[in-house]
């Protein structure tokens, strides 16, 4: 099996003395060289005294060593369940673990003649047993019998010997050890414990890899139902059949997993990303829009931070940041008005839908400061004011109308109408007179520049751009941040998704949590979900907020409307939900309770599959928000 140069050995580390050890097979005993002498003892001894480790050793001089130690599981509790061994392979340490699971089939009427005879005792002994105790042990044990007895008869369930043995494996032992004391103290915690295979390491492998001696342990085995034995193998999630796509990284077999939103089995390209804060949200997402990228998908995401900035402007992007405070003065106007195209190649100007858009907006802003004004009188007037504002700018459904002749002849684009302009119109409204001082504060009239971000020209163009990042950070969270999120969100819809159906593109809303805490933004958002798919977009939300997500019914409506549901680790208090939605076994929920950064299930459609989210070691300099990272990198 082992080429000539390899070798084995059983070693100990040991700092004080410089020991090195071998093993005499025959004679089951370890000899101890030492500098001063050599002491003959057994194995028992060593390990009584604590000093002792066994494990196996195997390279040779050229290129190195690899240090394994086996570990045979035992079983504690009256259950098993599905996945119950998977975290062992979704360990994360710089190591390999491998998993043997033997398993034998037993014959069945000798264990039934067995359980006959300790059924007769049982009942014999709880007819004479007083003990409240040892009568509710005695019930217990042979309730376990005859249900086990019954599903044997019936051939329901085979019988089975079966042993489990963990082989842990890096290339320096303190390492291989590390792991090995991690893996047990998790593994100890669902009821699963590892001995490990002292004197009998290089016999535990051979019997791992099988070609050892079945006789050689007897010990390790136990009875097992075929449903038992069957929990025990990996075979929760086959995976993902997409083949190309963007990369995402390495299921728990270690295979690569490929996501394509715009694969045809789908029945459309949205998303949504779930996960309680830490759990790598935005660390998946940054994965997802650079390698998007590379394909060729365009994205645009809108924050409340500024964590997407580095990669935006990485990726050669416009972020904009609407703030005052950011270098650049950058502004959005809300009236900005651009052509269309159908499936046909039919150019047009959709301008009632534009002045719906700028409508919407207007009725925030009212609602933020007094919501009993926004009488139907008043949205009524407002409707008149805009169409009226738009025939001033002389802008019309006819896409001609949006350009005009410059000084040198030249069509540019016509000057579109803004915040301030509309103001001095209603202002002149006779029903919009209790209003209009309300959308007086938003304007530059009202001398505050952080509440006039909306009024003016929009100062940048997203109209080469392949990726877009709007963050809100500076704005103030009461009034203006979620006023700018929502006029972020519709900005783009008009500016990005609406244009060029025939590119793939992706609109990313974070912290969606908060747009369900506004109706309007609630059924906007919900009606992005539906009509994204004939403009080509994928709509994502990312939200650590599952249950207040589900508080409305736009919540459901987005959930029915996304067939890739990416789920990170959860909540506590979101886990009953999230399990209802999604239809997890307890395993599962049990996996999203503990999950590690960046680890998650991605169900698409019917498929689903374990992910660990995986970055170059650029990419994660690129992609990390842990501000731990950031200290160690100084």
């Amino acid at each position: 099996m082992f080429r000539r140069k390899d070798r084995i050995a059983i070693t100990k580390e040991r700092a004080s003395t410089n020991v090195n050890q071998t093993v005499d097979r025959d004679r089951n005993t370890k000899t101890v060289y030492s500098r001063k002498e050599a002491i003959l003892l057994s194995p028992t001894v060593l390990r009584e005294r604590n000093e002792i480790d066994y494990w196996i050793e195997l390279g040779n001089n050229t290129d190195g060593a690899t240090y394994l130690r086996a570990w045979f599981a035992k079983l504690t509790g009256r259950t098993t369940w599905v996945g119950m061994l998977e975290r062992i392979l979704l360990h994360g340490g710089d190591g390999q673990v491998d998993v043997t699971i033997c398993v034998e089939p037993k014959d069945a009427s000798l264990e039934m003649q067995r359980m006959a005879h300790r059924i007769a005792v049982l009942e014999a002994d709880l007819r004479t047993t007083q003990n409240a105790a040892e009568v509710g042990d005695k019930m217990q044990e042979l309730g376990d019998l005859q249900g086990r007895m019954s599903r044997l008869r019936v051939d329901q369930e085979k019988l089975f010997q079966t042993a489990i043995i963990m082989t842990v494996a890096a290339n320096q032992p303190e390492r291989m050890q590390k792991i090995s004391r991690l893996l047990i103290k998790s593994m100890a915690g669902i009821g699963i414990h590892f001995r490990s295979a002292d004197t009998r390491q290089l016999a535990a492998l051979r019997h791992a890899i099988g070609v050892g001696r079945r006789m050689e342990f007897d010990d390790i085995y136990r009875e097992m139902e075929s449903s038992n034995v069957a929990d025990s193998f990996l075979f929760g999630y086959g995976g993902l059949s997409h083949r190309t796509g963007v990369l995402l990284g390495l299921d728990q077999y270690n295979r690569p997993v490929f996501y394509d939103g715009w694969d045809a089995a789908l029945a459309n390209q949205h998303m949504i990303v779930l996960g309680r804060s830490g759990s790598g949200k935005s660390f998946t997402l940054k994965v997802i829009i650079r390698r998007s990228g590379a394909i060729g998908i365009h994205t645009a995401i809108i924050e409340l931070d500024r964590e997407y900035k580095e990669l935006v402007e990485a990726m050669g992007g416009v972020y904009v940041e609407l703030s005052p405070k950011a270098p650049n003065y950058q502004r959005i106007n809300i009236y900005d008005v651009e052509e269309e195209e159908d499936e046909k190649g039919r150019v047009f100007v959709n301008l009632e839908e534009s002045i719906q858009a700028v409508q919407a907006v207007l009725f925030k802003m009212i609602r933020l400061i007094d919501e009993k004004e926004l009488t139907g009188q008043v949205k009524v007037a407002i409707l008149e004011s805009l169409r009226d504002l738009y025939e001033r700018f002389g802008i019309t459904d006819d896409p001609s109308s949006l350009y005009e002749p410059n000084e040198h002849g030249v069509w540019v684009k016509r000057q579109m109408p803004t915040l301030y302009d509309h103001y001095l119109l209603m202002v002149q409204h006779p029903d919009l007179q209790r209003v209009a001082p309300f959308i007086r504060l938003f304007t530059r009239d009202n001398g505050d520049p952080i509440r006039a971000i909306f009024d003016g020209p929009s100062t940048f163009s997203i109209q080469d751009a392949r990726t877009i990042g709007i963050t809100v950070a500076d704005l103030d969270e009461e009034w203006m941040k979620p006023l700018g999120t929502f006029v972020a969100t519709k900005w783009l819809w008009e500016k990005f998704a609406k244009k060029n159906r025939e590119q793939r593109k992706r609109l990313i809303i974070e912290e969606a949590q908060h747009e369900m805490e506004d109706s309007e933004q609630a059924k906007w958002l919900e009606n992005g979900y539906r009509r994204a798919r004939k403009l080509n977009v994928s709509m994502c939300v990312a939200t650590q907020g599952f249950e207040v997500f589900m508080r409305v019914p736009e919540g459901m409506g987005i959930l029915k409307n996304s067939p890739t549901k990416l789920l990170l680790r959860q909540e506590a208090i979101d886990i009953d939900a999230v399990q209802g939605k999604f239809d997890l076994s307890e395993g599962e929920a049990n996996f999203l309770l503990r999950a590690p950064r960046g680890v998650g299930i991605l169900k698409v459609d019917e498929e689903s599959t374990i992910v660990r989210m995986l970055a170059t070691p650029r990419e994660y300099w690129m992609y990390t928000t842990d501000p731990n990272d950031r200290e160690a990198s100084a």
